[in-house]
């Protein structure tokens, strides 16, 4: 829970002494209004619910109550997170490399370091990343930033070339602090959706993994972590150069701790993406490469924003304020000679008009919708099928069309798009506008997303002829639009080759980067420290 305006709440402390006093102060005028109401009504007969005193503390309590739910709702109170999808132009990812000294253990391809597989890999990732926005970061016994988010491969390549466990001087392995900095890596409000791949045999010393993907599952962030060596235990030398300890690749245990996030979060998972990845495993960078998109079309990301509740203090302070001046301004007596007996009345009037007025339909669909706001998709899924296929056997197409659009909305939410159309295509054009708009809106949301564009401008069409107000749908469509005279264009230009240069030409530029290659490396390897402390325990 958090509040962005702390100092409103002063309000309610300075307001709890003097409601104090109001309700225990009792005037000598309260007392004789009292005895003379109470003579009066044993006179006439009459029986009161309340008599003066207890009406004006019933009117203090409420009234203060309502104010502090005001003070509530201006100090915009938040608790409990919501993934809310956003849109982004492309994909960032940041390279995690763990260069701990087990990862010097020579159980990689060809009797390779895991630290050098690792850097090959990368290397090769990068090959297909076409100009993929990538940051780097050093996972040690601390996390920090070696790059910041840039599309200079070079100055990566020159990077990897010297990779070391000697260029960071904390002892230990830290995945989680690593990844927390990679998370940190992407600026706030990013126009790109941010991913990280990390490259460790999942040895750790602090044991901050699962906290580091809980952090990054509410953010929003997919974590890729894929392992080097093998689960056969090797002997290394530890950090002091003497001491003989054991190393493997604890791919077991990273599924496990995944699998516990997962768990622990399950409301997420759907969104945001936690794999392992063995590197030996045939099609392992294409399932990495698979996550990136490569074109300008809009992608939807989902990032976790806390929920703000001022409405429901700001509700709830309403009623209070409303019900205090009804209470003690009005004489309910003489409309209701039984207050206690009418209030019990109406109570089970209302709840029983809810019940009749309810079919079960109409429950089990609120119940789906409850169910999906919660997250629980399965049994949202289930819900909407029992009804829809109810409503079809009674032949209530009302009924039925909603149906169809929770159903539609749910698959949508879960990436199943093609089940989703499905779904939004079978609405009845003839039903209920709002249902058939949202179902052409959220068609067409669905096309622009798969690139579609044609698709999209024809859904947008058809929900703006039934609600030509809507501005996300005006919106959308001339974004489609523009999208589509994109894609023509490009499909219609000529690719002009470039002009071949001279020889010498060639050979000089190459000479330069070689240069500035070569003085990048020298100045990596000069910021190594030498290490003189007692490291018998780091690896």
């Amino acid at each position: 829970m958090s509040c962005e305006r702390p100092y409103a709440l002063i309000g309610i402390l300075i307001l709890i002494p003097i409601l104090l006093f109001l309700f225990f102060h009792k005037k000598e005028a309260d007392i004789t209004v009292d005895a003379e109401l109470a003579a009066h009504n044993r006179k006439s007969g009459k029986r009161r619910l309340f008599d003066y005193s207890r009406l004006s503390k019933v009117k203090i309590l409420l009234f203060g109550l309502a104010w502090c739910m005001l003070v509530l709702a201006y100090s915009k109170i938040y608790w409990g997170t919501n993934l809310v999808p956003v849109q982004k132009n492309g994909t960032s990812v940041c390279f995690v490399f763990d260069i701990s000294n087990s990862m010097l253990a020579n159980d990689g391809p060809q009797n390779t370091t895991r630290l050098k597989a690792a850097t090959v890999y990368a290397k090769k990732l990068m090959e297909k990343m076409d100009s993929t926005p990538i940051s780097v970061v050093l996972a040690k016994g601390d996390g920090i930033i070696a790059i910041p988010i840039t599309e200079d491969y070079v100055m990566i390549d020159t990077l990897l070339e010297v990779m070391s466990p000697s260029l960071m001087t904390a002892p230990g392995t830290s995945l989680g602090k690593g990844i927390l900095k990679a998370r940190d890596s992407f600026p706030a409000n990013y126009s790109n959706a941010g991913r990280i791949w990390v490259f460790t045999d999942g040895e750790e010393t602090d044991s901050y993994l699962k906290n580091s993907l809980l952090e990054c599952v509410k953010s929003g962030i997919p974590v890729s972590i894929v392992g080097f060596g093998q689960e056969t235990e090797i002997e290394i030398t530890a950090g002091d150069g003497k001491t003989k300890v054991k190393s493997a690749l604890r791919s077991n245990k990273v599924r496990e701790t995944i699998e516990a996030v997962q768990k622990n979060m399950s409301f997420y998972k759907n969104q945001t993406q936690l794999l392992y990845i063995n590197s030996l495993e045939r099609g392992s960078a294409l399932t990495l490469l698979s996550q990136l998109k490569y074109s300008d079309n809009q992608i939807v990301s989902y990032e976790a924003k806390p929920i703000p509740r001022y409405k429901f203090f700001l509700a709830i302070g309403i009623l209070l304020f409303a019900a205090g001046f009804i209470i003690t301004e009005f004489d309910l007596t003489k409309l209701f000679p039984d207050l206690k007996k009418a209030s019990t009345m109406a109570l089970l009037f209302t709840t029983l008009l809810l019940f009749v007025s309810c079919s079960s339909d109409t429950v089990k669909v609120l119940e789906g919708a409850y169910s999906c706001n919660q997250k629980q998709y399965s049994h949202a899924i289930s819900l909407f099928y029992n009804v829809s296929e109810s409503a079809a056997q009674e032949n209530n197409r009302e009924v039925l069309d909603f149906a169809l659009y929770d159903l539609g909305t749910v698959y949508s939410l879960l990436d199943e798009n093609q089940a989703a159309l499905e779904k939004y295509n079978q609405v009845d054009i003839n039903s209920n506008e709002r249902v058939v708009f949202a179902a052409y809106y959220n068609a067409g949301v669905i096309y622009h997303k798969k690139g579609e564009y044609d698709k999209a401008i024809e859904y947008f069409k058809k929900a703006l002829q039934i609600d030509s107000t809507n501005l996300e749908a005006k919106i959308n469509l001339e974004l489609s639009i523009q999208q589509a005279d994109v894609e023509v264009n490009n499909k219609q230009s000529d690719v002009i080759p470039a002009q071949e240069e001279q020889s010498s030409s060639q050979d000089m530029e190459k000479s330069v980067f070689q240069r500035i290659k070569e003085n990048d490396q020298k100045q990596w390897k000069s910021s190594e420290p030498n290490q003189d402390q007692n490291l018998a325990g780091d690896y």
